[in-house]
């Protein structure tokens, strides 16, 4: 497989970054002190198509293949822990749409994404169902031409500044739970929708909200995909979602490295700079033996995405990417010193990989996911192992019971 960027990727990791250095770099620490979502910088991304790249054309999409998003997000996250990460973010209630909506929901709300007019969010989260989707409680009561939703949503990105957002919720008593899930494109104006921002350590220009559904009504035709289909929906989801989340993970790395990097060529100690000092010298070897692993990672999967065989690739990725983000960060704060400076460079990235390391699911469940799939690729590849792997997929079901 080849692993090198084609010109059209080239040319498009060239003109992100030039973006990102002019349009980010200058204004994040100011967003960050205000706490505010940088609207302005998410809508000069949109006009230049920077943001949706893969949604189809006839939405205002590109229509390109997924792993320019992964390039987008990289080089955005690059600039800013922050900010750009809060730009790559603006499009998570989108997939769901591109993949299950029907047209008219596509024309009017993906639409108005990818122009800027508004970010997207996706509720599943709630204060006592994370990564365990089997437990959601909020309910979606069928009522005459719609549905009538009660619950509560937490930690949800973008949940108090888009204009629409999509909701997983129970449809059913069906058994087992994940067989009795729908999902909804909701409209935040509606009567019913209440959103409160939540303080964060990190990534303060990050839109996290609490939403409270007060017998919020939903009409019929604002069901997406089919009833009683939205877990299915949202694995598929969840497989996209988190190589999005590996990309910024992995833009956040660069940008903790080569700031270290260059204060490391700057600082003096002992009468030469930090560069020239064999212990600083492993530090940044090592951060960058990280950064490149996770790299071909992140790209690996986003090339294959639709081939079971990478499923492994795909878990990896996103546990070194939050690994990686967490060691460069930490590395950085290391070389500058700076551990009681509020507005470090540096810092940032190991503020926002506490935060990021959560995305989508615990990262000690991506661990058995992997364990999971690691055996079905022994099947696959070895069938002289086959009982013994039957025997312990059968174990890891019975440990992981949220899968079944």
């Amino acid at each position: 497989m080849n692993f090198e960027l084609n010109e059209e990727q080239r040319l498009l990791k060239n003109a992100v970054r030039e973006f990102a250095e002019k349009e980010i770099v200058p204004y994040a620490r100011s967003y960050d002190e205000k706490k505010e979502y940088p609207w302005e910088i998410f809508r000069k991304a949109a006009k230049l198509g920077f943001i949706g790249i893969d949604m189809p054309e006839e939405y205002g999409g590109a229509g390109m293949e997924y792993v320019n998003v992964v390039i987008v997000a990289e080089e955005l996250s690059r600039a800013d822990s922050n900010v750009g990460s809060a730009v790559a973010s603006s499009v998570l209630g989108c997939p769901m749409l591109k993949y299950f909506g029907n047209e008219e929901q596509k024309e009017k709300y993906l639409r108005s994404v990818l122009e800027g007019k508004t970010t997207s969010a996706i509720a599943i989260t709630e204060p006592d169902a994370g990564s365990d989707v089997n437990a959601i409680k909020t309910r979606a009561e069928k009522v005459d031409d719609g549905w009538v939703v009660n619950g509560t949503k937490t930690f949800i990105t973008n949940g108090s500044i888009s204009d629409w957002i999509i909701l997983i919720a129970k449809t059913s008593d069906i058994k087992p739970d994940y067989k009795g899930m729908s999902a909804f494109v909701v409209e935040t104006d509606w009567e019913g929708y209440e959103a409160k921002p939540i303080q964060k350590m990190g990534l303060n220009c990050h839109d996290t909200a609490e939403i409270f559904l007060k017998n919020l009504f939903i009409p019929e035709n604002n069901l997406v995909g089919k009833l009683n289909a939205g877990f299915y929906q949202l694995m598929h989801f969840f497989n996209e979602s988190r190589i999005l989340v590996g990309a910024i993970q992995l833009g956040m790395a660069i940008g903790a490295y080569e700031r270290a990097l260059d204060y490391a060529k700057q600082r003096k100690a002992f009468g030469k700079p930090l560069i020239e000092h064999q212990a600083i010298q492993f530090k940044l070897a090592d951060m960058w033996t990280e950064i490149e692993a996770a790299k071909l990672l992140a790209i690996t999967f986003s090339l294959t995405f639709f081939n079971l065989q990478f499923l492994i690739e795909y878990i990896n990725s996103i546990s070194s990417g939050a690994r990686v983000v967490f060691i460069g960060g930490w590395k950085a704060i290391v070389l500058q010193e700076l551990f009681y400076v509020l507005w470090c460079i540096p810092i940032y990235p190991f503020a926002c990989s506490i935060i990021i390391s959560i995305y989508d699911s615990r990262k000690d469940l991506s661990k058995l996911e992997n364990k999971l799939l690691v055996a079905i690729g022994l099947i696959f590849f070895n069938p002289f192992v086959v009982p013994w792997i039957l025997a312990a997929i059968i174990v890891l079901l019975l440990r992981i019971k949220w899968m079944i």
